[in-house]
This record gives C-alpha cells, structure tokens and sequence, in this order.
C-alpha cells in the first residue's frame, strides 16, 4: 500500500509539474527577452510617457533583462535628458526592481525544479525502472496537459474580467511592501512598463501556455489512437527471443 502510495503520489505531481513547468517557461521568456520590454514602447508610446530617447529605452530593456540574469543587487541605468546624465529610475522604483529580480528568481528555480522532476520521472519510472507502459505515459501527459488547460482557462477569464483588481491583489501578496505603487506622472517605470503592457502579457502568456497544454493532450491522446490501432504482436515474442525463433514458438530448454 505504502507503494502504491507513494506511485500515486508520484504521478499526481507529475501531471501538476506539467502547468508549472509550462507557465514559467513562459514567465522566463518575457522576463528575459528583450523584445517584449519593447514592445511596451511601441505599443504605448513609451519615448513620449518618458521624454528619454527610443536608442535609450531599449538600452534600457537589455539593462533590466541583464540585471535579472546577473548578481547585482540593485539596478542601475543612467539616461541623458537635456545633455545632463541621470538615473533612469528613483530609489524607490530600484527598491521595486530589487523586489522583482527576487521574484523572478525564485520562479527560475521553481522552473527549473519542475523540469528536473518531469524529465527524473520520466527517465526513472518509464526507461529505467520499466514500471508503466508508454501508453501510461501518454495518458499522464494528456492529464497534465488537461489540468493546463483547465487552469489556465479560468485564469484567463479572470484576467479579462478583473484585471486591475487581480494585479493589485497579486502585489499585495507578492510584495512586503508598497514599493510597487508608483506614479504615472513621474515615475518612468511604470511610464516604460503601463498596466495595459502587463494585461497583455498576462494574457499573452495565458494563451499560449494553453495552447502548449492542448499540444500536450493532442500528443497523449495522439499515441493512445495510432497505438490503438497497431497490430498486436505474437504475445510471446517479446518474452522470449528463442520461442521467437523456433517455427512450434516453444522455447528450448537445454
């Protein structure tokens, strides 16, 4: 019993490292590509919320996606406004940055964390140990990739309906203080970064890991048919090579 216990346990966290392992992988990408910090300046005008040069926000973007990478503790960028070299951002919006990287690390080791238990439990229960088929496998795969979708699915239906009252509810918890709460009229970070940018990578972030979720399910549910549908083999061939070989398929003894 204890066995089987600890099998379904195994199996249960599996199928739940899948959403993780998907979510954050995507919560990597945007935090670490460069691109996406740009698109919020094309999208909302983020050279005339700031009064600071497009070549300096994107500057800027490769800055902060490189201080999430490295060990530096806080974030420091100089911009030139009139002639005159400044800090892009104030101290309180550094001690937010500062808050963020932590976050966003932790993520990274959770991602990481997901990915080394889904690829262990794999090679351990379905190459090493033999346990399960890989039909079991299959199944567990299409699970996971349910449970993304099922998630996701009602994440996205609160984002859209709620939006500004889920990221400010996300701050509260995520944050031990209110460093987050930054002004539009003069603070550029929230100027580079509006809750617009946010709501669509909230929801761009959504949608795609739903559709790696529905990829999963395809590719379960996909093998579970075309396995479905392949001849069964003669049923002791596979156990015992030397009744393969003999015409009677009775294995000789010596």
């Amino acid at each position: 019993m204890a066995v089987r216990g600890l099998r379904w346990l195994a199996t249960g966290l599996f199928i739940f490292a899948v959403p993780v392992f998907l979510v954050l992988t995507n919560v990597r990408i945007v935090a670490t590509e460069p691109r996406v910090f740009e698109y919020s300046f094309d999208r909302y005008n983020g050279e005339e919320r700031t009064g600071i040069s497009r070549p300096q926000l994107d500057r800027a973007a490769q800055e902060i996606v490189d201080y999430f990478r490295n060990d530096a503790e806080l974030l420091d960028i100089r911009v030139q406004v009139d002639g005159a070299e400044q800090p892009l951002f104030n101290q309180r919006e550094i001690l937010h940055m500062r808050d963020v990287k932590d976050l966003f690390q932790l993520g990274f080791r959770i991602h990481e964390i997901a990915f080394v238990y889904i690829v262990g439990y794999v090679a351990a229960v379905f190459l090493w140990s033999r346990e399960r088929s890989i039909r079991r496998l299959a199944r567990e795969t299409a699970a996971g990739g349910f449970v993304t979708i099922g998630i996701l699915g009602v994440a996205a239906v609160g984002v859209v309906v709620g939006f500004d009252s889920l990221f400010s509810q996300f701050h509260q918890l995520a944050f031990s203080n209110d460093f987050w709460k930054l002004d539009p009229r003069r603070d550029h970070l929230i100027q580079m970064f509006p809750n617009s940018f946010w709501f669509d990578v909230t929801l761009g972030v959504g949608v795609l890991t739903v559709l790696e979720g529905a990829l999963l399910v395809l590719l379960g549910r996909g093998y579970l048919w075309r396995d479905g549908r392949r001849p069964a083999g003669p049923p002791d061939a596979a156990a015992s090579p030397d009744a393969a070989a003999r015409p009677d398929g009775i294995a000789e003894h010596g």
